[in-house]
Parts: structure tokens; sequence; C-alpha cells
């Protein structure tokens, strides 16, 4: 039975301190004075009997009780959210909105396939796509702002009170511009970028790990020159214009492979690929737009 005590604000203002990390951004975030959130997480936590942050000037942690009640906490408001939306639509009369995040190695190969396909099937809901940051996209995810997310098994940490359902592995390449002094078609050691300057993915992405893992294993040091990006934007037109070579998922670039604006440089040592696949809240029914769009995702993925 659930303890009258506990208030939505209690709620709001527990996700979003855990969000943030702070109870002063917390504050910021919900318009609301640094007391005020205070107050309600104490209110929070005496009511449940247990701490749910620690505190330090850093910031506030979640305790594993907070970890916990995170995920619970997160998939309620979720579904509250869900159920007045769609009392909201059949009031107004708006149609369904399926609202889906999706890496931007997915949002420019797989994701327009899947849209066209389930409206061929004769999905009739607007479909909402957003793209972002694999972290990003889970926070939206959690907190019901989104119904699905199409991208990168995340730690285990990070995937608690979350689905996963496995679509493919993408492989991670390295890339560079048509004429490129080492695109000569033969395997190049990790040695021969060094004179070269190295886009890579920012240190908190989901493949940088992996990036960072080869060079170790090929006993290179990465002291040149380096960019950090996740703007396929600006390292498309970085290494289109330059002799920098660019490391980054396949799927960001394979249309323009396609094209060969930019070509592939075969590497000596291997780039494993990581787990795309289909994230949900755990626990949480799948509406049928959602579904039905998760069926065309699928079918794309095993094409």
């Amino acid at each position: 039975m659930i303890d009258g005590r506990i208030k939505l604000r209690h709620i709001a203002c527990f996700l979003e301190v855990a969000a943030r990390g702070g109870f002063g951004r917390a504050a910021e975030a919900l318009h609301l004075t640094q007391p005020a959130v205070s107050r309600a997480i104490g209110e929070l936590e005496e009511t449940l009997g247990v701490t749910l942050f620690e505190r330090g000037r850093s910031g506030a942690v979640l305790t594993p009780q907070g970890e916990t009640f995170r995920a619970h906490a997160g998939a309620a408001r979720a579904a509250l959210r869900r159920g007045l939306d769609l009392v909201a639509q059949a009031r107004s009369g708006a149609g369904t909105v399926v609202a889906v995040g999706v890496l931007p190695t997915v949002s420019t190969g797989l994701m327009p396939r899947a849209v066209a396909g389930a409206k061929a099937d004769g999905l009739a809901a607007t479909v909402r796509v957003e793209s972002g940051p694999n972290d990003w996209l889970l926070g939206r995810l959690r907190e019901g702002r989104l119904d699905l997310v199409v991208g990168r098994l995340a730690a285990a940490e990070a995937m608690r009170g979350l689905a996963f359902e496995h679509l493919y592995s993408e492989e991670i390449v390295a890339v560079a511009r048509p004429g490129h002094p080492l695109a000569t078609g033969r395997t190049i050691g990790l040695a021969e970028l060094a004179p070269f300057t190295l886009i890579l993915p920012t240190a908190g992405s989901i493949i940088r790990p992996e990036v960072d893992r080869l060079f170790l294993a090929e006993g290179v040091a990465r002291d040149g020159d380096v960019i950090e990006t996740v703007a396929p934007s600006f390292g498309r037109a970085y290494t289109r214009g330059s002799d920098a070579v660019w490391i980054i998922s396949r799927g960001v670039v394979a249309e323009d492979l396609g094209e060969e604006t930019l070509v592939r440089l075969p590497l000596s040592g291997l780039l494993p690929g990581g787990p795309v696949g289909l994230t949900t809240r755990a626990g949480s029914p799948v509406a049928g737009a959602v579904e039905a769009l998760a069926r065309a995702i699928r079918r794309v993925a095993d094409g």
C-alpha cells in the first residue's frame, strides 16, 4: 500500500536531485528554493525510513536505497505522465505521439527506413524523433519523455529500471578523405596515425573505452593532436577538409563511405563493435503504436 504522505512534489524533487547530482541545481530546474527541495527530500527520507542521498561538497550521490527507489519512482512518474498525455489527447482529439530517442548513428541509417516501414504498415501516430548522446536519451526515457530508445547498451548501473533488446552490433571504423596519405589500400598500424590529427569520440561516449583499449593493446600513446567530438557534422566536415583521421561508429559515416566522400582506412588492430538495441522502461506496458514502430525497427535491423 502506498504511504499517503508521499506526494508528487516529493517524487519530482527526488528525481531531479538524482538526475542533476545536487540540491541547488535541482532547485533551479524546478523553479524552487534550495531549502524547499531539501525539505522535500528530508520528508521523503523520513517517510521511507532510509537515507536516499549522501550529501557532500561535490553534491548529492544516491545511496543503494536511493538507486532502488529511483528506478521505481521514475517508472511510476513515467506511467502517470503517459496516462495524462493519453487523456489530454483523447480530450483534444489529437492523435497519438510516439517519442523515440536515437543515437546519431541510427538517425541517418536505420530510423528513416523504420519510420517509413511503420507508416506503410498503417501507423497513423505522429512519430517524434530525438537524437543525442546515449546517457541523455536514457534519462529522458526514465522520465517518460521518450517511449523507447534505439541506442547502445549502457553500463549495468545506467540500465537499472530499463530493459534492453539487442538488434545488432555496430562496427567502429577509421575514416579519412579520399587521397589521404594513408589511403593506399594496405593495412595500417596505429603508430602510423601519429603524424595526423585524430578525431575521437568524447571521453563520456559509449564507444570511447573500446577505442582506448585498442590503443593500449597496441602499445601506442595518443600524445599527438586530438579533437574530441560526438557531433557528426563537425567530424564529417573536418575530415573531408583536412588530413585528420576520424574514428567513429560505422553507422555515422555509412552514407559517406557509400558516396566515397570518405574512405575507410584498414587498421591492423580490431575495433570491436558495440551492441545496439531497443531500450524501454522495464515493467511498463508498451502502447500499440510504440510496439508497431518497434516491429518496424526490428524488421529493418534484421534486413
